[in-house]
């Protein structure tokens, strides 16, 4: 057996059984142990930014890592870009990519010459530090051990990236009899102060769980349902819980939503699992957050525990299942929070974020729109969104449903993720992305026309950057550069782009039928680009508003004080 061979059977013993790449000369004893093995699904993607950002896709829906297979050079600094996603967003992956000889590279190592091979490089200074683990295998004995501690590290604690870099000639060698193994370090977690958590559970009137994308759904419904917690989630979050559940209350941030930041601005004790408590979600004053609550943090990585500037009465370095298990049956009465989850939820029904009033808007105004298509989407989809305006304002609106998962490019917030939804497979798929961001990664059309992916690609069409050319008008009078056709930036009609791919195209605009066309494409077997034409100026609310001071910064405003400024201020419980 040799290297190659051995790595794809030990991923496929593991679970594993897709592999996406785009071939190249330099990974060629990878392509053919590949190509030979039957247990194995190859997807040829067309750029390897896809194809790792695929693999992170497969690897969040399949809780198993996902797998790119790149080759030298420009293919893999191609791959960073889904690897540093990846490691924000704490996704199970192995890159694996062919190099150079296993001379050539030894001696770029040991002298530190820009190049010796053609094409290769040293990448152990480009991906380490944006990989949890990273090797060069110089000598086939070595197999063994590094992929073992790969997969290992890709999803243990806190899941992220892995890289194993393979010269050449190392990829068809046999491997020996005797290899070294790899000893999976223990982790050690600690204990979990119940009687202390006890008392803050049952000494709190109007508690909250902020849930990150650190927990599962079985975990967060458990928790909120047998503590009578009402529930809001981070953008990495969303799909913990379904918007139908009697706990939920709103997803807050930057572009959040008004339920949700009355009630952290109000509770008296915050529940932080698995949410690292980014800018995104916490807004621009850290030590203001949830400032009338008792905060209690738990997460697998001590170094965001670590973190000071929201300031938390409680850190707990553990896993959200261990604490889950550990306080879900503390006995409390649950009646007493019945007004604070009853305030919530009408503090949700009386601010919906898609108001009656966009309906009449002509273009379509897109939180409307947004709304049809999510009342619309069925059950069990998969719902990937893009970066940019669209990311936003689905990420306010859309309804989760039973069975629905909501996959977006969190910390990194790569435009063009849209295409990563080919690590959907065959599941249906609905993917939602701006033009802008569509055009990042447009030659994926080919790859969901060749493999007939069940995907339907919705289009958001403002022609442009619409959350750009937002900034420049608020804070750059009107000064457009690089967000639309005035100012350098030209999209393409999307209908033809799709019809030059052999792709069912369709257009919507407001004149349509606009729940009949959905409908259409949903319907339609294979995929389908869907180009929805909106306001180029359509709103971007509710959100923290800035204004700019007199010496030329931005001052944001309150965490509770979202833009459109309410007329007086909402009474508190």
């Amino acid at each position: 057996m040799t290297v190659s061979e051995y790595i794809f059977d030990f991923l496929y013993k593991k679970g594993i059984n897709t592999v996406f790449m785009v071939s190249g000369s330099s990974a060629m004893w990878f392509t053919d142990a590949l190509k030979r093995n039957k247990n194995l699904k190859a997807i040829c993607n067309q750029h390897e930014q896809v194809c790792v950002m695929s693999a992170d896709v497969y690897g969040r829906l399949n809780n198993i890592p996902g797998v790119a297979l790149v080759t030298i050079g420009p293919g893999a600094t191609n791959a960073i870009t889904g690897v540093a996603e990846a490691w924000t967003d704490s996704s199970p992956l192995i890159v694996l990519s062919g190099n150079a000889s296993s001379k050539l590279l030894k001696y770029e190592q040991d002298t530190a010459i820009r190049q010796h091979g053609t094409q290769s490089l040293d990448l152990s200074n480009i991906v380490s530090h944006i990989t949890k683990y990273f090797a060069v295998i110089m000598q086939p004995e070595e197999i063994r051990y590094h992929v073992e501690r790969a997969y290992f590290e890709a999803m243990e604690g806190r899941r992220g990236p892995v890289w194993l870099d393979i010269p050449v000639d190392i990829q068809n060698k046999q491997i020996p009899e005797n290899m070294e193994i790899f000893i999976p370090p223990v982790t050690n977690y600690e204990t979990i102060d119940i009687p202390t958590i006890n008392k803050l559970i049952s000494n709190s009137k109007k508690p909250l769980i902020l849930a990150g994308g650190g927990v599962t759904k079985d975990e967060i419904t458990t928790l909120s349902h047998v503590l009578s917690m009402p529930v809001v989630t981070s953008r990495m979050g969303i799909d913990k819980v379904i918007s139908s559940d009697s706990f939920f209350i709103g997803r807050p941030g930057s572009y959040g939503d008004r339920a949700s930041h009355f009630a952290i601005q109000q509770c008296d004790l915050i529940l932080i699992l698995g949410c690292r408590l980014s800018v995104a979600t916490i807004g621009y004053y850290p030590d203001k957050f949830g400032l009338n609550a008792i905060k209690l943090q738990v997460d697998v990585d001590r170094k965001e525990l670590a973190k000071t500037d929201v300031p938390v009465d409680y850190k707990i370095h553990t896993t959200i299942s261990e604490f889950v298990k550990a306080i879900k049956d503390i006995k409390i009465d649950l009646s007493k929070h019945k007004k604070w989850v009853e305030y919530c939820l009408a503090m949700r029904a009386k601010y919906p974020v898609a108001l009656e009033e966009y309906k009449l808007r002509k273009p379509l105004n897109a939180y409307w729109f947004t709304k049809i298509l999510s009342e619309l989407t069925p059950e069990n989809t998969i719902i990937t969104v893009d970066t940019g305006s669209v990311s936003n304002i689905v990420s306010q609106t859309w309804n989760l449903k039973k069975g629905q998962r909501y996959l977006i490019s969190g910390g990194l917030a790569c435009m063009g993720f849209w295409a990563g939804t080919i690590g959907c497979l065959n599941k249906p798929a609905v993917a939602l992305t701006g033009d802008g961001a569509c055009a990042m990664n447009i030659q994926e059309f080919a790859t969901l026309k060749y493999y007939e992916l069940p995907i339907k690609v919705f289009v958001y069409q403002n022609n442009g950057y619409m959350l750009i050319r937002h900034n420049q008008h608020n804070y750059m009078n009107d000064r457009f550069l690089g967000v639309g056709p005035d100012s350098g930036v030209q999209t393409p009609n999307y209908c033809k782009v799709a019809e030059a791919f052999g792709l069912p195209a369709v257009r919507i605009t407001a004149n349509d039928d606009i729940q009949k066309k959905i409908k259409e494409v949903l319907a339609t077997k294979g995929p389908v680009i869907c180009e929805v034409i909106l306001e180029e100026f359509g709103e971007l609310a509710p959100r923290i508003a800035s204004r700019v001071m007199p010496d030329g910064s931005l001052k944001a405003c309150e965490f509770d004080d979202l833009f459109p400024f309410l007329e007086k201020e909402e009474e508190e419980l």
